[in-house]
C-alpha cells in the first residue's frame, strides 16, 4: 500500500483554507501550476475529486470536505512528532508577546503549537498591538515579542512574511458591488489602514468607513459577517473570510514581515520554533530582508 504524502495534504490544506491557487501558491513559496499539479496527484491517489474550481470560486466536494479534518490531524501529528525529535531545549520562566495581527482566529491553535515545541519552558503570553508589545518589551514586562519587522532596531529579526490581501466575507457572491464601498479599517496608526486607503485612493473608489477600531479580529468578524471589506494579512483568510478577486486585480498590496524582538539569550533557539510553527501552521514564508 502506498503511503500518503504529508506535502500534499499540507497543500490541499492550505487551498481549502484560502480558496485560491494563486494564494496558497504564495503561502508555500510555490507557483500556482505546482499547487495545481500537488492537487491532482493528492486526487489521483485517493481516486477521488476534493475540490471544484471555476473562475469564480474553488470549493470543498463532499469528500473534500471529509478528508480536511482527518488531514489537518496528520499535519499536527507530524508536527507534534518533529518537535518531541529535533526541538530545542529551552527552560524557565519565558515571557512572549504576540501580534494580533496574525491569523487571530487561531491564535489558540498557534500558542498550543508553541507550547507543544516548548514543552520544557515556563511559558505565557501577551497578545496585543506592535506598539503595545515594543513598550511591554521595553519595561521588561517581557522576555521576547512577535511583532512587525523595525528595520532600525537590532534586536527585531525578521523571520516570516504575511503578503496583506483585501478580505471579504465568504458569503458575498460574486459580482456584487457598490459605488461606496463600506470598509472596516483599524484605527491609525496600522499598515493594514495605510495599505487599505492608499489603494482606494490610487484606484479612485469611493468608501465610507463603517467600522474603526484597535482590533483586527474585531475587523474581522465584522468583514466575516458581510458589514464591509478590509485590508488583512494573508494569514487571517479562512472560517468566514475569503480573498476578494475584485480588489486583487488592483495593485499588489504590501507584506507584512514578522520579526521576534528582544535580546533574550534564548532567543535563538526561540526564533527557530516560530520559523517552524508559523511554517506549519500558517504557510507563511520566509521574508526577503
Amino acid at each position: 500500500m502506498k503511503d500518503i504524502d504529508l506535502d500534499l495534504l499540507r497543500c490541499f490544506a492550505i487551498v481549502a483554507e484560502t480558496r485560491n491557487f494563486t494564494l496558497a501558491g504564495e503561502r508555500m513559496g510555490r507557483s500556482q501550476s505546482a499547487v495545481s499539479i500537488r492537487i491532482r496527484k493528492l486526487e489521483e491517489q485517493l481516486d477521488c475529486r476534493l475540490l471544484v474550481r471555476n473562475n469564480q470560486e474553488v470549493r470543498l466536494t463532499d469528500r473534500g470536505k471529509t478528508l480536511l479534518p482527518k488531514a489537518i490531524a496528520l499535519l499536527e501529528s507530524g508536527e507534534h512528532l518533529l518537535a518531541e525529535m529535533r526541538g530545542p531545549t529551552i527552560s524557565g520562566r519565558l515571557r512572549i508577546g504576540f501580534l494580533e495581527y496574525v491569523a487571530p482566529h487561531r491564535t489558540p491553535a498557534i500558542l498550543s503549537a508553541i507550547r507543544r515545541n516548548l514543552p520544557d519552558a515556563d511559558l505565557s503570553f501577551r497578545i496585543g498591538l506592535s506598539s503595545h508589545l515594543s513598550t511591554a518589551l521595553q519595561q521588561g514586562k517581557l522576555d521576547l515579542a512577535v511583532a512587525l519587522h523595525d528595520p532600525e532596531s537590532q534586536t527585531s529579526t525578521g523571520f516570516a512574511s504575511d503578503p496583506l490581501v483585501w478580505a471579504e466575507s465568504e458569503d458575498r457572491m460574486q459580482g456584487e458591488a457598490e459605488e461606496t464601498l463600506p470598509v472596516c479599517l483599524m484605527d491609525a496608526p496600522c499598515i493594514y489602514r495605510q495599505a487599505a486607503l492608499a489603494a482606494l485612493a490610487d484606484n479612485k473608489m469611493a468608501f465610507r468607513e463603517i467600522l474603526t477600531t484597535n482590533s483586527v479580529q474585531s475587523v474581522r468578524s465584522a468583514v466575516a459577517s458581510g458589514v464591509g471589506y478590509s485590508v488583512l494579512g494573508l494569514s487571517c483568510i479562512g472560517d468566514g473570510l475569503k480573498v476578494s478577486e475584485r480588489f486583487q486585480r488592483w495593485k499588489k498590496l504590501p507584506t507584512a514581515i514578522l520579526s521576534l524582538h528582544g535580546s533574550d539569550p534564548r532567543k535563538k533557539d526561540v526564533l527557530t520554533v516560530f520559523q517552524q510553527v508559523f511554517q506549519d501552521r500558517l504557510n507563511l514564508q520566509p521574508p526577503g530582508i
